[in-house]
């Protein structure tokens, strides 16, 4: 008798409940993971799309001109206001800084070489520098090269730890030696005057080429005349007027002219890239509400998979994964509330109150709440109130009173969606048998396979216990029989 045979087949319906727990707790597998990743695509969502079109510079875009482009360039910020503006630049911003006269000094040498007849250094030494009142000894020693004293100064930190801010250069084409705060400003100030030895002199002098007489620098703020008031407190030649992020490049010959206007066709990009975003999400949403179910494509077995390709795997489970979210609560009711945030009126004291006031509006309901745009007709709205384009969209207020705009509204909608998404399975990277609802219900899934396995060892073993008793009554049978046969064949 094959008892292995036999065995295997009686566990196979045994095993038929265990099965359906693993098959249910693949799908509820498969279910957690498509929550957590809408779970993240929502919140990338809000965080980036919703998060630019809540931004003023999103419907703030301008471009920006200037007469004298060499000497003046600038960009607009979300809070510039469109217009002309006079600006002479008389002196720009600089740094405190040496620059010594011409040395002979081979950067491949150490200074206590001989060049053309002359020790550069004949001794070692230091130096005492102060830079914003922050002050370091550097030491000087003859098998120094001029690099090794730049490199050196460049990397001088204070008793902190803090770099002191100076860049030091020796061009040997120039022959000359620089010495510069990284800093602008009337107040940055370097000052060697503490080097009173005569070796430390000798170096500043000889070797680096500074007018020892003159040992402090300062640098100096950028004097610039803006629409006629004069401006003596820049410290930087990089500075915000007005909303308008200026750069001064070199001093200006006379009033230059700069021009701000608004760019629409920034603004209309901006909106119809939103747009297409949101169609993007919001097609991808019906799609997973609306996919088929095939129930008769179940979550495959282990010993199923073994019988086939990978390919044939692949496409099996793309059917048995389809209708996952079919008429999902969560991500249907979120649809129903983008839908309906979109055709809303907002109190913004214009005419231009909804989308599609300015454009925007689905064409019929076969399109899922999908939305267009016209063009021709936002543009006109832009130029016509751009005040009230913006406060549609981002205007910060009450929903139940209708003063929120669109997007506050959406990111509202979105955030209560991630909520309900996460209480439903958790969020990516965190443990899948976390505390949700599918977490929970995971984790009693895997109880239930563990007990059920169990069991069925308990059942298979019993079954091996029961065979080979019958195989040994059988034996006994067998051995009686045979007896029984000898002796009525004895006694004939």
């Amino acid at each position: 008798m094959d008892t292995d045979s036999i065995v295997k087949k009686l566990m196979n319906a045994e095993s038929i409940s265990l099965n359906k727990l693993k098959q249910n707790q693949q799908k509820q597998t498969w279910l957690s993971d498509t929550y957590r990743q809408w779970n993240t695509d929502l919140l990338a969502f809000r965080s980036n799309t919703i998060l630019n079109m809540s931004l003023s510079k999103t419907y703030n875009t301008f471009d920006v001109t200037s007469s004298q482009e060499n000497s003046i360039s600038a960009t607009a910020s979300g809070t510039s206001l469109a217009g002309s503006y006079s600006v002479e630049v008389k002196q720009l911003a600089g740094a405190a800084t040496f620059t010594g006269d011409k040395v002979i000094l081979d950067p491949t040498k150490s200074l206590g070489n001989t060049v053309q007849g002359t020790s550069q250094l004949t001794a070692d030494t230091s130096i005492v520098m102060n830079v914003n009142s922050k002050t370091v000894t550097l030491d000087i020693k003859t098998t120094d090269t001029i690099n090794d004293v730049v490199a050196k100064i460049n990397g001088a930190k204070d008793s902190t730890g803090k770099s002191l801010g100076l860049q030091a250069f020796y061009d040997p084409t120039l022959q000359q030696f620089t010495l510069k705060t990284k800093e602008t400003g009337a107040a940055t100030k370097i000052d060697l005057s503490m080097n009173t030895s005569a070796e430390s002199q000798a170096f500043l002098k000889n070797t680096l080429g500074l007018n020892t007489t003159n040992l402090v620098a300062t640098g100096q703020n950028a004097n610039v005349i803006f629409n006629g008031n004069e401006i003596t407190t820049l410290t930087s030649n990089h500075a915000t007027i007005m909303g308008i992020n200026f750069s001064f490049k070199s001093p200006t010959i006379g009033a230059s002219t700069v021009t701000v206007s608004q760019n629409t066709d920034g603004v209309v990009k901006n909106i119809k890239d939103f747009v297409d975003q949101y169609n993007g999400l919001l097609e991808k949403i019906n799609k997973a509400v609306s996919d088929p179910v095939y129930r008769d494509y179940l979550p495959l077995l282990e010993e199923q998979k073994s019988e086939m390709s990978e390919k044939q795997i692949e496409m099996w489970e793309e059917k048995a994964k389809s209708g996952l979210l079919r008429s999902d609560s969560i991500l249907s009711g979120l649809v129903t509330k983008m839908r309906s945030m979109m055709t809303s009126i907002v109190d913004n004291g214009s005419s231009y109150n909804s989308l599609s006031s300015i454009g925007i509006s689905s064409r019929s309901y076969q399109d899922k709440g999908k939305l267009y745009v016209d063009e021709t007709k936002l543009r006109a709205a832009i130029q016509a109130d751009p005040d009230a384009v913006e406060k549609l969209f981002s205007q910060l207020g009450d929903p139940s009173k209708g003063t929120s705009g669109v997007i506050n509204q959406i990111s509202d909608v979105l955030q209560d969606g991630i909520k309900e998404l996460t209480n439903k399975a958790g969020y990516t990277g965190n443990n899948q048998y976390d505390q949700s609802v599918i977490g929970r219900l995971l984790s009693n899934t895997q109880t239930d396979i563990t007990r059920q396995t169990e069991k069925l060892y308990r059942k298979e073993a019993q079954y091996y216990r029961q065979f080979a008793a019958m195989e040994q009554a059988m034996s006994r049978l067998n051995s009686q029989s045979s007896w029984l046969s000898q002796q009525m064949g004895g006694g004939m």
